[in-house]
């Protein structure tokens, strides 16, 4: 096999020359810093000790055929020749100390990073007002890096400090002057520190690079493809990854002056948006050919990599990504998986779901131009039908890429809609709901919940259905509002057939926890009746209900008739027809709207 990497010695000095003069990219500058100031401190002083602090993984970047500048300005290289790919939280800590510059911490601030050293105890610190106030103590050591006249300053130091025992009755003795002098030149040194460099091809690919990273990196972390689309983002557009995290981070964080991408729903990450934009953009579900497009490869010219590719393609994502970060968007987009019942994050077993929807959503929208209410059923009826049928799950991305295939030659909202409703109907038939949907593959499972119990929940938000025991006639919707969970819920998910009473007729919990077996209810009082058969503790629940009242009670939350003193084993196959009745309901409904 070919050898795809070298070994080689770098001084600080000469990977921070090399980060300036733009020959060497490190994507962390525009990324949040997530190493504690106290870390940053411990490797300073473990290099001043002249203990090993690692390695650096570089990956060469490839040789483009035509040598234009694509937004880098003040450097000596176009574009970087190669790009770290491990070692960048201890290359972003030197860089920035020792060029005083600053980092974008988690919470998205930029933040100096300030440390302290106490030439004569030989000694690192997080600065504070202490090390400040304190002569014996230089506050901020990025001076000793930054300064033209390192005597100079030493000589300053010296002398301030001198001052300063004299007016405590002490001298500073020549000792003590020689270890001041010897260790702050010993500190200015740690420049010529040298790091053994792992140093990978340009011939290499992402695999390769993953495969390389995992087996160096102590720590088992794998690189992913969104990981190398992101390193692209900071070296030829940081605006976008800025872009990106800021969306990202907004979307756990109320805002209350403007609107943001925070939501009841979902938090964002990084790679849910580069999917999103992947799939909106370019119709690649694969991130491994997204990060091949961006890089400027010629799918022609089997991979081959051009710049004037690698220009258009980064001008379209800059036209395209504003669309995916539009929080108008992201809300219109979020109202539709409401109006699915899907009115919850814990309804939502796959966030692939969630965003490749959020894709089609967009593309319908600018692609299509289709109309809000159009948009808002079609993406609604998708939804669900992706949900259920676990459409997002496994081999996903060739599924997905399948459709967005199909879906670029399409030229109006009408030739989406047919295909909407082609791919819904070709798998959600009457078999489905009626074999399927009440098998293994669906409801017939234990466990605190599947797609298709989530499916059954969103079917009786989407019909109104009211709680089960409900005296206030409480909406099941009411559940999933914000502020509604708390410590001890009013509302809660209970076994129908209380788990302690199927124990004592010798069920285990795998049949005791089955899907049918559960429903929310509202009934605070007695709740220790629920510990018994359901033909006691059910006709105290119903207390002050009429015959009508029960039949709808039962009716809306999948309940057979005279279920309460039926053998167990035929209540939960009764109860599946029943609850998969309800999912074909809802599913209709939706589908309804849009035909």
């Amino acid at each position: 096999m070919q050898e795809i990497f070298s070994n080689t010695n770098l001084t600080v000095n000469q990977l921070i020359e090399k980060i300036d003069m733009g020959e060497l990219g490190l994507p962390e500058l525009q990324r949040p810093f997530i190493w504690k100031d106290a870390k940053v401190r411990d490797l300073f002083d473990s290099m001043m000790m002249g203990y090993p602090i690692g390695y650096l993984m570089l990956w060469q970047c490839p040789t483009l055929q035509k040598k234009k500048t694509i937004g880098v300005e003040g450097h000596n290289y176009d574009s970087p020749r190669a790009v770290i790919i491990d070692g960048q939280q201890r290359l972003t800590s030197l860089y920035a100390v020792m060029k005083d510059k600053k980092v974008v911490n988690s919470k998205y601030e930029e933040k100096a990073i300030v440390l302290s050293y106490c030439p004569l105890q030989s000694k690192f610190e997080v600065a504070c007002s202490a090390t400040k106030k304190d002569p014996e103590w230089i506050y901020n050591i990025s001076e000793v890096f930054t300064t033209p006249n390192i005597t100079k300053l030493i000589n300053n130091f010296t002398e301030n400090l001198e001052k300063y025992r004299l007016s405590k009755g002490r001298e500073l003795t020549e000792e003590e002057q020689n270890t001041i002098s010897e260790k702050i030149s010993g500190l200015s040194n740690l420049k010529h520190y040298t790091l053994p460099v792992f140093d990978i091809k340009e011939s290499a690919e992402e695999e390769d690079v993953s495969e390389i990273f995992v087996r160096v990196n102590s720590g088992g972390i794998s690189l992913k493809q969104n990981d190398f689309i992101l390193t692209l983002l900071s070296l030829y557009w940081d605006e976008g990854r800025r872009a990106i995290e800021c969306f990202c981070q907004e979307s756990t964080i109320p805002s209350k002056t403007q609107p943001t991408s925070y939501n009841q729903i979902t938090p964002v990450s990084a790679q849910d948006i580069i999917r999103v934009v992947m799939a909106y953009a370019f119709d690649r579900a694969r991130l491994k050919y997204g990060y091949k497009l961006l890089r400027g490869a010629d799918f022609d010219r089997r991979g081959a990599v051009d710049e004037d590719l690698r220009t258009q393609r980064f001008a379209h994502l800059q036209a395209k990504l504003p669309d995916v970060l539009d929080v108008h968007n992201w809300h219109e987009f979020l109202k539709a998986i409401m109006n699915a019942g899907y009115l919850s994050g814990d309804l939502i077993l796959s966030k692939n779901a969630l965003f490749f929807c959020y894709a089609l959503y967009l593309i319908a929208k600018y692609r299509f131009r289709a109309s809000y209410n159009q948009n808002l059923h079609l993406t609604s009826l998708w939804f669900f039908y992706a949900s259920l049928t676990s459409l997002y799950t496994g081999s996903f991305e060739s599924t997905v890429e399948g459709h967005l295939n199909i879906i670029k030659d399409l030229t109006s909202i009408e030739e989406y809609k047919i295909f909407i409703l082609s791919k819904v109907n070709e798998r959600l038939t009457n078999d489905y709901f009626a074999i399927t949907l009440c098998g293994t593959d669906g409801l017939e499972v234990s466990g605190k919940g599947n797609n298709a119990w989530n499916a059954y929940i969103a079917s009786l938000n989407i019909l109104n259905a009211k709680i089960l025991f409900s005296r206030s006639n409480l909406l099941l919707s009411k559940l999933f509002e914000p502020g509604s969970d708390s410590k001890r819920k009013s509302l809660e998910k209970h076994h129908l057939f209380p788990k302690a009473y199927l124990k004592s007729q010798g069920y285990t919990d795998s049949k005791i926890n089955q899907m049918a077996n559960y429903a929310f209810i509202d009934w605070k009082d007695n709740m220790e009746i629920l510990d018994e058969s359901p033909s006691n503790y059910y006709p105290l629940a119903c207390e002050g209900k009429s015959p009508d009242e029960i039949l709808s009670m039962e009716e809306e939350n999948a309940l057979p008739h005279g279920w309460e003193h039926m053998d167990y084993e035929q209540f939960l196959e009764e109860r599946r027809k029943l609850m998969a009745a309800k999912i074909k309901l809802a599913f209709e409904q939706l589908k309804k709207n849009i035909e």
